[in-house]
């Protein structure tokens, strides 16, 4: 048995209904009206118009027995019957979508079940079912050229329509730095938004994320702090070492005090990225972390910081909980600045439980239990 060639009309595909498709008409281009007027010689072309275009297609019904064929016949009215233009694909032809209508009398020869369907096409002209995309990295190739000026920052693309009609051009622009003016000029018009004449040379802050913890759970992108003393408290040892446990960073292992230290521990350190304009270093800055602080057993004690710096590893500010009481349960949240007069900014004591009160009455740890311990930390200007 032969292929038929699939022709659909809106959703449907008539082929499905036919057990052939033959003589498909689809002539050189459309008509033409042109409106002329006499003169001495010859004539003045006045107006000229592309006219509609006719596409038809002889087929044979599918079925062997009059209730399949008048079956497919009902099927095929049904199918055809609109009185809204719908798109006429051609298998041979998938990229052109022809809008049409059904137009006069459809013919059906109940002999040999053979007929003649006709379509008129109102605008003259097939249109394509997809885009051509032109940019850089095609950019030389089938679509055409895009050459970016080092001179002025404009740029020139030249775009090939492989088409036999106009084409209609849709822009993506993406500016790579603030810009109040656009203009795309070619030989047959111009667009322009903004102000061309803006040269205020403000930058717009934006907000951007340089660190996330949930795109890095295990913490991987801190380092162990190797000779870096604590730079808000050089009592504190930091050659311990700070693990990912399941849930956040824990103390492995508390590490060794020097002779001139006093509490053992570790200390992990990471270096902010530059932002996208490549600059290091944010004059407003937001960080939010989740500390849990709870002691298991009176007469426990510990630090807890988290610590931000400069490059030279100057304190700038930051926060923590420490608890040096070795017989009770008392602990405190601490604030410190650094820079030229480094100091204890804040002070809030609280009962390191886990949040449950057992009478720790104003002083219950509703801060940094294992449900609530969310802190935030806002760097304003300098």
């Amino acid at each position: 048995m032969s292929k038929v060639i699939k022709v659909t009309y809106g959703d449907n595909i008539l082929s499905d209904l036919f057990e052939s498709v033959t003589n498909i008409k689809r002539d050189i281009g459309s008509g033409w009206n042109n409106n002329t007027q006499a003169k001495k010689e010859g004539v003045d072309v006045i107006s000229s118009s592309r006219g509609p275009r006719n596409i038809s297609f002889d087929y044979l019904i599918k079925g062997t027995f009059f209730s399949e064929i008048n079956a497919n016949k009902q099927k095929l009215a049904s199918y055809i019957n609109s009185e809204d233009t719908l798109g006429l694909v051609f298998e041979d032809e998938p990229n052109k979508v022809w809008y049409a209508l059904p137009d006069g009398e459809q013919s059906y020869e109940p002999e040999s079940n053979k007929g003649t369907l006709t379509f008129l096409v109102p605008s003259g002209h097939a249109v394509s079912s997809f885009t051509n995309v032109l940019n850089l990295s095609n950019s030389g190739g089938a679509n055409g050229t895009i050459t970016p000026s080092t001179v002025d920052g404009s740029v020139t693309a030249v775009i090939k329509n492989k088409g036999t009609l106009p084409a209609w051009l849709r822009f993506k622009i993406k500016c790579s730095q603030e810009n109040g003016y656009i203009g795309i000029a070619s030989p047959t018009g111009a667009f322009e938004m903004g102000n061309i004449q803006e040269a205020d040379g403000v930058i717009k802050p934006e907000s951007e994320y340089f660190y996330n913890s949930e795109n890095n759970a295990p913490f991987s992108n801190f380092t162990d702090a190797v000779g870096v003393a604590n730079p808000q408290n050089n009592l504190l040892a930091t050659n311990g070492k700070l693990e990912f446990q399941t849930d956040g960073l824990r103390l492995k292992d508390k590490g060794t005090v020097g002779s001139n230290q006093g509490v053992a521990g570790g200390m992990k350190v990471m270096t902010l990225p530059a932002d996208s304009n490549g600059h290091v270093g944010a004059a407003n800055f937001y960080s939010y972390f989740n500390i849990f602080a709870w002691a298991g057993a009176f007469g426990q004690t510990g630090v807890l910081q988290v610590l931000f710096t400069d490059i030279n590893d100057k304190l700038v500010a930051g926060y923590g909980i420490t608890k040096g009481d070795m017989s009770g349960n008392n602990a405190s949240m601490k604030c410190w600045v650094g820079g030229n007069k480094p100091r204890e900014y804040a002070s809030n004591n609280f009962i390191s439980n886990n949040g449950e009160g057992n009478g720790a009455g104003n002083m219950n740890n509703t801060s940094f239990n294992e449900k609530t311990g969310h802190s935030d930390f806002v760097k304003t200007g300098s």
